[in-house]
């Protein structure tokens, strides 16, 4: 793979041409960086360039599915199906925000069984800002708009010889789903001196003129780096393979740097374990969210709708035998794992606590941090919280 191209979308109904560009680093260095193209144009131009040279992986930054439970909803059995229905039924969507959509005036979000999808869910904590739900379609941050108004375009690029991944065979040309955020890592992105900095610190492949565009605009900024950050992993992409998994195949995933990933798989798998412990040997299956040092799973017998249980990979009795490092690791996921909640279930509250020590109702053995959304109504009066561990000295206002 001689080249790598991203693209940072735009879902915007008129003037998109002026907010997507499109980056492309060739022979190790940026050798554009334009704007101009409206999505049709965009995908079109992607067809000619790979027609005069195949050898080119495409990134595009919008959501390529939405979470498998939706498209068995909609009765679709193959992602082609799925983007047929997006292609016929998405300006509607657009137009009249029904749930699950939401983000338009008078609209709130819904509860629902997912908001993401579990390629979302596998990033939640890791890139400083959680990923945002492909139902969101107005509001900040909303990337349902982009997303609807792209997917129709992927069987045109199907139909024009790109394979896209996870959903087929991989050759190139080449399209993979990205998440810039991802791949910047945290940068305030809205400011022009923190883009200037970034560009300064350790992008060579990013020189003169273009660089001056790289850092005039957050879009601009976006597609320079996440082009960027391809080529230097091309064997990564050149070694991928098509999913086999049920939920990617209908899904899809985002792609991130195979040394990021492998960072993750390292410490798990040097995580000291206890036999028999329940948390020693969590079923990937069970763990939606994950940082280096700890994993989230649903509590198997919640408290309240969304209860998740942050623990660390390492067994420990208690989470204060571990280094500062760790802890803060620890917590940041906690942090995300709320985040999460927050935006899926919209709650009114949250307990977040630990239970250490048989005297403090600690029944399994490995540290483990409970995030429970609380609602209004859930209990009769909810005053004073964890104090009820306690009853006789909860209600002090009663003194």
């Amino acid at each position: 793979m001689t080249r790598a191209i991203a693209v940072d979308w735009s879902g915007a109904k008129s003037g998109a041409s002026s907010k997507i560009w499109l980056a492309e680093v060739r022979d190790g260095r940026l050798a554009r960086l334009e704007s101009g193209r409206d999505r049709g144009e965009l995908i079109r131009h992607l067809i000619d360039d790979a027609a005069a040279d195949s050898d080119v992986v495409v990134g595009l930054d919008f959501g390529f599915s939405f979470p498998l439970w939706f498209a068995e909803h909609l009765g679709a059995t193959s992602i082609e199906e799925l983007w047929d229905v997006v292609s016929t039924q998405g300006e509607e969507w657009l137009s009249s925000c029904p749930p699950p959509f939401w983000g338009r005036p008078g609209k709130g979000k819904p509860k629902l069984r997912h908001h993401f999808r579990r390629t979302e869910r596998d990033l939640s904590g890791r890139t400083g800002s959680n990923p945002k739900s492909v139902f969101q379609i107005g509001g900040g941050g909303a990337v349902g708009t982009g997303s609807i108004r792209a997917m129709p375009h992927l069987p045109t690029l199907r139909a024009a010889g790109f394979s896209i991944w996870p959903f087929h065979e991989v050759r190139m040309p080449l399209v993979i789903e990205i998440y810039p955020r991802l791949l910047t890592g945290p940068v305030n992105k809205s400011d022009f001196d923190a883009r200037q900095a970034y560009l300064d610190q350790g992008l060579p492949e990013i020189e003169g003129s273009l660089a001056c565009k790289a850092m005039s605009s957050e879009d601009a900024f976006d597609a320079a780096v996440s082009a960027v950050v391809m080529s230097r992993h091309v064997d990564d992409i050149s070694a991928l393979t098509a999913a086999r998994d049920e939920t990617k195949l209908m899904e899809g995933m985002i792609w991130w740097p195979r040394e990021t990933r492998e960072a993750t798989a390292s410490s798990r798998g040097a995580a000291v374990q206890e036999a028999d412990c329940p948390f020693c040997d969590v079923p990937r299956e069970s763990v939606v969210a994950e940082s280096r040092h700890a994993l989230a799973v649903e509590d198997r017998y919640p408290v309240s709708r969304g209860h998740t249980l942050v623990v660390p990979r390492e067994h420990t009795e208690t989470l204060f035998a571990r280094n500062d490092e760790v802890q803060a690791d620890i917590w940041s996921l906690v942090s995300g794992v709320r985040a999460r909640l927050q935006a899926e279930l919209n709650p009114d509250g949250f307990n977040v606590g630990i239970n250490e020590g048989r005297a403090g109702g600690q029944t399994v053995g490995h540290a483990h941090i409970h995030v429970i959304p609380r609602f209004k109504g859930d209990v009769a009066d909810p005053r004073g919280g964890i104090r009820w561990v306690l009853p006789e000295h909860a209600a002090y206002w009663d003194s």
